[in-house]
């Protein structure tokens, strides 16, 4: 392995601390692309939380248990980051890349062009497809979400994971 690459996450160990601790959530990111039918490695286990208070407050204690701590963003160090990591921070909303005890873990509370306001989560996760493990039920972004997300996000890595997954379900979308 290479310095300054982080190792690659333990998947189903940080998936079964937040279904443990009854976070509602959706998987998007290579977690979902694998979900999906295109098994790739990925870097990080990407969520998205509901955003009820409740539930962002099961979710820190997951982040808690797990020993979360921002990972350094670029030029940034964690205690530089323009979000604080707290429990209030989260309820009002915030996102990090973090570390933890299983590898990195991403929470995302906002997504220009699909979950700009708390109130898109609920569609999102409607559509969610459910993976039931030993541990529990997972809920992963539905096809057409993940497209859309990637075709959002729009990264060199992103457009390789919708034509992977295109020609994985031999969909002929545009």
């Amino acid at each position: 392995m290479s310095r300054g690459v982080p190792p690659l996450p333990d998947v189903a160990a940080i998936l079964e601390v937040l279904v443990r601790h009854e976070v509602d959530f959706v998987v998007i990111g290579g977690v979902a692309v694998a979900y999906h039918g295109f098994v790739r490695a990925t870097r990080d286990v990407d969520v998205i939380p509901s955003p009820a208070p409740d539930n962002l407050k099961r979710l820190w204690g997951a982040l808690e248990e797990l020993e979360a701590r921002p990972a350094s963003l670029r030029d940034f160090a964690p205690g530089e980051l323009p979000v604080a990591f707290t429990l209030e921070a989260l309820v009002d909303l915030g996102s990090w890349e973090l570390e933890t005890t299983y590898g990195r873990l991403e929470i995302l509370q906002h997504i220009v062009g699909k979950v700009d306001e708390p109130q898109d989560y609920a569609p999102l996760r409607a559509a969610a497809e459910g993976g039931r493990y030993d541990f529990g039920t997972v809920w992963f972004a539905a096809y057409e979400d993940l497209i859309d997300l990637k075709n959002i996000a729009g990264r060199d890595q992103d457009l390789i994971d919708i034509r992977a997954l295109r020609e994985a379900r031999g969909d002929t979308g545009p």
